[in-house]
């Protein structure tokens, strides 16, 4: 009899239909089904409570299988280098484990290998490896944006807050609390989490002069179960801020910050109807004191200058040239004078003459300290463009410093942005506005915007005329992006009642000599500022500037708001809106701690006061 059951049960498991698909370690499965009538054990299965555990914690497996009845019970072989974390399984039912560890072995990942112990014991187990680690630090929470958001993120609704970790937390509204200069009235009136992500939702006003905010957690774990008790992010809250009135109000002028963290605001055109040393251009200067909050007095430049350039050399001078201005009586002139800046003996020296004068010219330090200058417009009509490219020689004294002729542009330029590109070995001149004289009478000119980019070659003083075309454009931006490539955006694409702001953004790459279409700006602008964020350090925020708003472009507005880019999600986004909505000012771009100040400009009229973009 038995022999006939035997051989009964052999015909039924071998007639057993067993797809390639199935799994074997299904308990339903026909394999397991044969094992079963073959009087072999079914699938085992583990279930494991978790794959992260303190020192000395504790993790539980549950099982279908009965270990109480072996006499070594439940065993878990730990593969790989070194002692076992495991120190004790505690059966607490037929059915549940109590798998403790071992303080002393505070780090490391592990590996149970089931499959090749249990096959010896004729028993199938599902899952055949399980993976685990002992974790003793506690999860580490962060603002996603780094150190700082800006405020109207805030005013959006929302702050993320992630984690290194997957986290165990009940996210409660109690256990949450603001504090600092920038709580003001922000009220967190709902929490969403995940995994490894805190969203707090928020209701009220935030603090418009910005601040230190700090976001306090209490109670949040890691699936180790580890722990700080109560977990403290903080936050730089930033957003534009009045600053102190300038002692003289201008427009045209520049700023720049030294190396020794003083920031200098010099030259430019008077308020209307204020005349110093006889005439509206400015050779006066001033310092922001970061400390008292105010503007004092600073060494009055050599010349009278308006629009002008300057640039911080590598030795920590400033070198400015050219311009429209004057030296003694109350005449503006055409310039082609230099001068430079020492912070260290506080003196404003004379340098040599270029050869062409020149404003709306840009000039770019060079990696050998030289100085190139490019373009720009003759200051009186007939108005003609500059083609003629220039290279000033920097020593340590002025008076010894000297000029060379590069050559002339394809296309002779005023008004048009470049960049020294790195990656290449070049200085790309990208746009403008090229303006050709026909005839002696003040209107006897033709204006244009620019399509053409031309690249100075650094090592052999060589210029070339890129075969990217650019979409025309003058008064716009550039900023490198971190891969060399360059990012250009805004400026208007003609003048007089055809003038419209262009929204399209683009991007070259000089190695590639190529550009191609990116995201558009929220709004077309020109006349503004730039600056780095003071976080992220992937982003660059635009603020002010003018928008031509009819068809025609005869009529324009300057502009509040603001707009930031991002290079990590590559695009243009709504930020914050300036206190004022002025254009042709100029800003102060602080190195140190990111963001910036905007100073004058004019809405109508040339304006005195300042506004800050940062947390302080």
């Amino acid at each position: 009899m038995e022999k006939i059951r035997a051989i009964f049960l052999i015909f039924l498991f071998v007639s057993c239909k067993i797809g390639s698909g199935n799994n074997l370690f299904d308990p339903n499965s026909p394999t397991s089904l044969g094992l079963l009538l073959l009087g072999s054990e079914p699938v085992v299965t583990m279930e494991f409570s978790t794959n992260r555990v303190q020192p000395g914690g504790v993790m539980y497996v549950s099982t279908n299988h009965d270990f109480t009845t072996k006499v070594e019970g439940l065993k878990l072989p730990v593969s790989g280098v070194g002692d076992s974390p495991i120190s004790q399984i505690i059966p607490r039912s037929k059915f549940l484990y109590e798998i403790r560890m071992n303080p002393s072995i505070t780090s490391g990942k592990f590996s149970i290998n089931l499959k090749d112990y249990y096959l010896s014991e004729s028993l199938l187990v599902n899952p055949e490896k399980f993976e685990f680690e002992i974790d003793s630090q506690p999860p580490v929470l962060e603002l996603r944006t780094g150190n700082g958001i800006d405020i109207s993120e805030l005013e959006s609704g929302f702050l993320d807050i992630v984690s290194n970790e997957d986290i165990v937390w009940d996210g409660v509204l109690s256990q949450v609390s603001l504090s600092g200069t920038a709580k003001n009235s922000l009220v967190v009136s709902d929490i969403i989490t995940s995994d490894r992500n805190i969203r707090l939702l928020f209701a009220g006003n935030p603090n418009s002069n910005g601040g230190i905010l700090t976001i306090s957690f209490l109670n949040i774990k890691d699936k180790a179960s580890n722990s700080q008790g109560t977990v403290m992010v903080p936050v730089n809250v930033y957003a534009f801020r009045s600053g102190p009135n300038l002692n003289v109000a201008r427009r045209s002028c520049v700023g720049v910050e030294l190396d020794d963290g003083r920031r200098l605001v010099f030259g430019g055109k008077a308020k209307k109807d204020v005349l110093i040393n006889g005439n509206g251009t400015l050779s006066h200067a001033e310092f922001y004191d970061s400390a008292s909050k105010q503007f004092i007095p600073a060494p009055e430049m050599v010349y009278r200058r308006q629009e002008f350039e300057a640039v911080k050399l590598l030795d920590g001078r400033i070198f400015a040239a050219a311009g429209l201005g004057g030296k003694g009586g109350p005449s503006n002139d055409e310039l082609t004078s230099t001068e430079v800046y020492n912070p260290i003996t506080n003196t404003w020296t004379e340098g040599p003459h270029l050869l062409t004068p020149r404003l709306f010219h840009k000039m770019t330090v060079l990696p050998n300290g030289d100085v190139l200058v490019v373009g720009g417009m003759s200051p009186f009509k007939p108005i003609q463009s500059v083609g003629m490219v220039e290279l000033v020689h920097i020593t340590n004294d002025p008076a010894t410093m000297t000029v060379e002729t590069i050559g002339n542009l394809s296309d002779s330029r005023g008004k048009h942005a470049q960049i020294l590109s790195h990656i290449s070995g070049k200085v790309i001149i990208i746009g403008g506005e090229r303006s050709d004289a026909f005839g002696p009478m003040a209107n006897n000119f033709n204006a244009n915007a620019l399509d053409s980019i031309e690249i100075y070659d650094i090592n052999t003083k060589i210029l070339s005329k890129s075969n990217a075309k650019l979409y025309k454009r003058f008064n716009h931006f550039v900023h490198g992006l971190k891969n060399g490539e360059i990012l250009i955006f805004g400026g208007v694409n003609s003048r007089f009642d055809v003038a419209q702001p262009v929204l399209r953004a683009q991007i070259y790459n000089p190695m590639t000599d190529t550009i191609r279409d990116h995201k558009n700006l929220l709004f077309g602008r020109e006349w503004g500022s730039s600056f780095i964020f003071p976080y992220g350090k992937d982003q660059l925020i635009v603020a002010g500037g003018l928008e031509y708003r009819t068809v025609n472009g005869s009529t324009f507005d300057s502009i509040h708001d603001t707009e930031s880019w991002s290079e990590s999600i590559n695009r243009f986004y709504m930020t914050s809106r300036s206190l004022n909505a002025r254009w042709d000012g100029c800003e102060i771009r602080y190195s140190s701690s990111g963001g910036g100040m905007i100073l004058g400009g004019r809405i109508g009229d040339i304006l005195g006061n300042t506004e800050e973009y940062s947390f302080e």
